[in-house]
């Protein structure tokens, strides 16, 4: 694997590979790396879990009042 981070000051940007890697293929994935004091807003993992708990509540299911019944379970009629 070969990892470069940089800041590209323009929009057209040439990326060097090894020289081992002449003639093969390969696969190029760029996406932005904020750091600590990027304007964007980082959602906590805290922030993450209570928006996941948000979405799954709805498909909560009581099972307090449950009792397994292993007879009912295996009655083959």
């Amino acid at each position: 694997m070969y990892r470069q981070i940089f800041m590209p000051d323009k929009d057209n940007i040439k990326i060097s590979v090894p020289n081992e890697w002449k003639g093969m293929n390969i696969e190029v994935i760029a996406f932005p790396v904020y750091s600590g004091r990027s304007a964007e807003k980082r959602v906590s993992s805290e922030e993450k879990r209570v928006n996941r708990n948000a979405l799954l509540d709805k498909y909560l299911i009581d099972l307090s009042n449950f009792r397994f019944n292993r007879d009912d379970a295996n009655d083959y009629e």
